[in-house]
């Protein structure tokens, strides 16, 4: 089974990626590393180390003898997530691409709006783009 994940480089999509690939699905991914970025924002440090993406899919490759196409993409561009849907013909998409910090969300208005705006639209740019390229 071909299967996109939206978030790959998250908590979930990373594990989720590597279980897929172990049984035998060809993985594709895609992020724009929003984690990485509030983590900067909040001058903070990530609970847990997370390695750079490039580093991630040289031991992904080590490991299982593939690398999944990964792709570095804002779900907010419909025009990228047509075309990677187009390009990749996924039987299955796995949508974690949204941002889950409730506290994030509440620093202020401005944060709040972003979130909002970043997953409801991100999640229809995916639902359009699978209507228009997935058979």
């Amino acid at each position: 089974m071909r299967v996109l994940i939206a978030g790959m480089d998250g908590y979930l999509g990373w594990p989720l990626s590597m279980y897929l690939t172990s049984r035998g699905h060809q993985v594709a991914g895609l992020d724009r590393f929003l984690r990485r970025a509030w983590v900067a924002e909040m001058e903070s440090d990530s609970a847990t180390p997370i390695y750079p993406m490039a580093d991630r899919l040289i031991a992904f490759e080590e490991r299982f003898g593939t690398r999944p196409d990964f792709r570095v993409g804002d779900l907010l561009d419909y025009d990228f997530v047509h075309d990677f849907l187009a390009d990749f013909q996924p039987d299955a998409i796995v949508h974690l691409g949204e941002m889950p910090s409730a506290p994030y969300s509440m620093i202020d208005a401005r944060h709040a709006v972003w979130t909002q705006t970043n997953n409801v639209m991100g999640t229809l740019n995916i639902l359009f783009a699978m209507r228009d390229t997935c058979p």
